[in-house]
């Protein structure tokens, strides 16, 4: 979380208001913004709208947010659901890329999103290179993404 935490207050400009799409697995990082469109809200910031407040106290205008088991999948043909069969790249990086799409699609200008690590070793870098990736397709929207890595320091390992 700490690099999450450096992304948005040197990735994040303070004096822009644009429009952002949060992304996240649950309601631990999207707050009350978890769940369908239509019951999102702005009642309970999550982990991700807490340090966005970091660097702009008066607050962001958010445009929506996707759990991340709900995002649909990005192809090079388009979006696909997740049951379409179809597999190019990996499922992370297709949820990554599908969100920044849905970002677009939206008129969003930045999407913001923490993917958890959980037992996945290489999902790291998956992440890291899907944002690369993201950031070479979709030049005209800013990507603010990390992975949430368990730490032994801070006691989450035995």
């Amino acid at each position: 979380m700490a690099r999450m935490r450096r992304l948005c207050s040197r990735g994040l400009r303070a004096n822009e208001r644009r429009p952002r799409i949060l992304g996240g697995e649950g309601r631990n990082e999207l707050g009350s913004w978890a769940g369908e469109p239509a019951y999102q809200s702005d009642d309970e910031p999550g982990v991700i709208k807490a340090l966005l407040l970091r660097t702009r106290p008066d607050g962001w205008k958010i445009l929506g947010a996707q759990v991340w088991k709900s995002i649909r999948k990005y192809t090079d043909h388009g979006r696909l659901p997740a049951n379409s069969g179809v597999i190019r790249g990996s499922h992370e990086e297709r949820a990554v890329l599908g969100l920044v799409l849905d970002a677009k699609e939206r008129g969003a200008k930045v999407v913001a999103f923490v993917r958890d690590q959980d037992d996945d070793p290489d999902r790291v870098e998956i992440i890291a290179n899907a944002i690369d990736r993201a950031r070479a397709l979709f030049s005209d929207i800013q990507v603010v993404g990390d992975t949430a890595v368990r730490s032994s320091k801070h006691g989450f390992w035995p």
